[in-house]
């Protein structure tokens, strides 16, 4: 038997007369690494725990039989003994067998003979058909079972190697190994993620998003027309002022400027760009609403307000659209690099794909 291998070996016999026997032998397997399961395991009786007793005896690589003095209980159906029709079913499927016949059972007394002359009588039959089938080991004792069991455990597994039972690390090759431990650690990186994610819609669930407004600030630098000495008599002329306006605008429509840029990564110097290029475009294109008094028509030049590309970072990673990049760089690269999620990844296409125009017949 290999080092790291077990044998599973059933061991039948009847039970009440034979615990000593049944424990000896149980001993002797165990001692020679072997796995043993029995009847005792399963109340008689029952057709469908004679179905799982098949099904055991299927599994096991080898088959023990013990024979005292008695008989044993009957299935009402077949008229045997449930021992006997264990061996019969052991024999059926070619399931190596070892045999231990009480060497002189007419000596037994009490409770370890049957009293009931039809039952001795099969009891007779059954320790014949043994015998006439193979080759068994006789008993007189308890303690005698242990050395039989050990003696005929070696020569079956030289005659009849079985498959056994290996623990699952040391059946799996090395590549099997390898890939198990990679899906365990997929596996954990999911979990982490699914915990990231529900954490994040937990958190999100009270932060600004979609369709709330935003105040994007801008910074605007241009000149108005002023009374310059104060008097009110004509004296008029232009002079640089700066404003800063509050433009209302959208989370989603933040996303839609600068979700494109953060498909493939981004520096936050590349968004800064953007987001300036967002605001000039507003303040074009609502400049008759926020101009000030006294502007002239499209004058002055937007800047970003201090806190607008901070806001919009910590927003959108907030409410986990975006994250930090990943991809390599080289060491005098000091930019910070942000990428969309997957989650960012769907609201930016679902706020910016083109959408089939329904044909209108």
């Amino acid at each position: 038997m290999a080092g790291d291998r077990r044998e599973q070996v059933f061991v039948s016999s009847t039970y009440l007369d034979l615990r000593e026997e049944r424990q000896s032998v149980i001993q002797a397997l165990l001692i020679a690494g072997c796995i043993p399961a029995g009847m005792e395991l399963f109340p008689a009786g029952n057709d469908e725990k004679w179905r799982l007793i098949q099904r055991v005896i299927n599994e096991c690589d080898y088959y023990v039989l013990v024979i005292g003095g008695k008989y044993g209980s009957l299935d009402p159906t077949t008229e045997l003994s449930y021992t006997e029709m264990e061996f019969d079913y052991a024999e059926s499927i070619g399931k190596p067998i070892m045999a231990f016949l009480h060497g002189e059972p007419g000596k037994l007394t009490g409770d370890q003979i049957e009293l009931d002359k039809e039952r001795r009588e099969k009891l007779d039959a059954f320790r014949e058909k043994v015998e006439a089938a193979r080759v068994v080991k006789y008993w007189n004792t308890p303690a005698e079972l242990p050395g039989h069991v050990a003696l005929a455990l070696m020569e079956t597994r030289e005659h009849y190697p079985a498959e056994g039972w290996v623990r699952a690390s040391q059946a799996m090759t090395p590549e099997q190994k390898t890939e198990i431990a990679e899906l365990r650690a997929r596996v954990a990186e999911l979990v982490q993620a699914t915990e990231a994610k529900d954490r994040q819609q937990v958190i999100a669930e009270d932060l600004a998003q979609g369709s709330d407004a935003y105040s994007f600030s801008l910074v605007v630098v241009g000149y108005r027309q002023q009374d310059l000495d104060g008097e009110g008599d004509g004296s008029w002329g232009a002079s640089q002022y700066r404003w800063t306006v509050a433009v209302p605008v959208t989370w989603n429509e933040i996303l839609q400027v600068v979700g494109p840029t953060l498909l493939h990564e981004s520096s936050e110097p590349e968004l800064t760009k953007v987001l300036l290029a967002y605001g000039q475009r507003l303040w074009r294109e609502r400049y008759d609403e926020l101009k000030p008094e006294n502007l002239g028509k499209q004058t002055g030049s937007a800047a970003l307000g201090s806190d607008v590309v901070t806001d919009v970072l910590v927003q959108l990673f907030a409410i986990g659209v975006i994250e930090r990049g990943l991809k390599k760089r080289t060491v005098s690269d000091k930019n910070k690099y942000w990428a969309l999620t997957e989650l960012g990844q769907d609201q930016m296409m679902k706020l910016r794909a083109i959408r089939r125009v329904p044909n209108e017949e």
